[in-house]
């Protein structure tokens, strides 16, 4: 007697975006930015009725593009598990020094973008020498630059402000220059910066270093990846974008001055917009889009703050930081900590 055995198959389990599409699309930090921008945006209008008219909307975007800029590049340092303390004197001692070059020297807008991004990719140097090769914790390296580069800040300007900066600065910053109708050309500039980043990231070999650094170092390292040279460039990077930030400012204030960067506090506000971007102070996790999204929340949140619910200026140092403790408590990972996930992984793979 024969028996025929038939083996049954394997019943193929819906993925999570084929069984609630709509719940893993509300889970994206991406996705959940955009709702709470269109509640602060309703709350805001229901307090003061002109706060939707195109004039603030588009004074709102403006003024997160320098933050934009500071933020994209600390993306890169906390994607590796770092951070950069020292973005603000970088941006600051980038803003003098194309000040200074415009204002005695006549220098155009495209050689000044240049220079700016010069001055940060070189203090950046400093920061990845003494992370990536000395080995010394980033928040004490940068830190201790962060000093280091305002001191040199200060005796760039000697105490003194650069306020004649040429008008082809400045019209960049302002609203009503447009190349696509109704969208500002420093708009412009903060979106392709993004969409830059955002390729890098996610479509280049570094661009998945990065993420593999920040995840897991030391299994990185064994697979073969080089994770001091993708730490070095990180913070190169880093202060390149603080460079090209420092610009940004110019066109926006048209002066500049030895406090600038650090009086704007944007350190607090890149760590901030990363941060409410998603992107993981344990490494390995966020987006350009969700850091570019992160910039515009804080400055419509200041915004409505100050605009819609009258709260002065004062207090805003105080909402940037309410905003960064609920970016971490939202964080399940850095609420735990990761140490432990890693060590199970570790444990895992010495077990095989």
């Amino acid at each position: 007697m024969t028996m025929s055995v038939t083996a049954s198959r394997p019943v193929a389990r819906p993925t999570q975006s084929t069984r609630r599409p709509m719940t893993t699309a509300l889970a994206r930090r991406e996705v959940q930015i955009v709702i709470a921008m269109l509640l602060i945006v309703g709350v805001s209008t229901l307090a003061y009725p002109d706060f939707l008219s195109s004039r603030v909307i588009a004074n709102v975007f403006i003024a997160a593009m320098v933050t934009t800029f500071v933020s994209l590049g600390q993306t890169f340092v906390m994607l590796a598990r770092g951070i950069d303390l020292s973005v603000a004197p970088i941006l600051g001692l980038s803003a003098v020094v194309v000040g200074f070059a415009a204002q005695d020297h006549g220098l155009g807008l495209w050689r000044g973008l240049v220079l700016g991004a010069v001055v940060g990719m070189v203090l950046g140097v400093g920061n990845a020498v003494l992370v990536s090769w000395f080995k010394l914790p980033p928040i004490i390296a940068t830190l201790g630059t962060f000093s280091v580069y305002g001191g040199l800040q200060f005796v760039v300007t000697g105490g003194q402000q650069v306020d004649q900066i040429p008008g082809q600065y400045t019209q960049y910053g302002i609203a009503t220059h447009t190349i696509v109708p109704g969208v500002p050309v420093i708009l412009l500039a903060g979106l392709a910066a993004t969409a830059l980043v955002s390729w890098v990231l996610r479509s280049t070999v570094f661009g998945r270093n990065v993420y593999a650094t920040g995840d897991d170092g030391e299994a990185a390292f064994r697979a073969g990846i080089p994770v001091r040279r993708i730490t070095f460039l990180a913070y190169v990077l880093c202060g390149l974008f603080a460079g090209i930030a420092g610009v940004v400012y110019l066109t926006r204030t048209g002066s500049a001055d030895s406090l600038t960067g650090t009086q704007t506090n944007e350190n607090l506000n890149a760590i901030a917009a990363a941060l409410i971007g998603g992107t993981a102070l344990t490494g390995g996790r966020g987006t350009a889009v969700g850091s570019f999204l992160g910039s515009v929340f804080l400055s419509l949140t200041l915004s409505a703050m100050g605009i819609a619910f009258g709260v002065p200026n004062e207090w805003q140092p105080a909402g940037i930081g309410v905003l960064i403790l609920l970016a971490v408590v939202a964080d399940p990972r850095a609420r735990r900590g990761h140490a432990l996930t890693t060590l199970r992984m570790r444990l895992r793979r010495s077990a095989r």
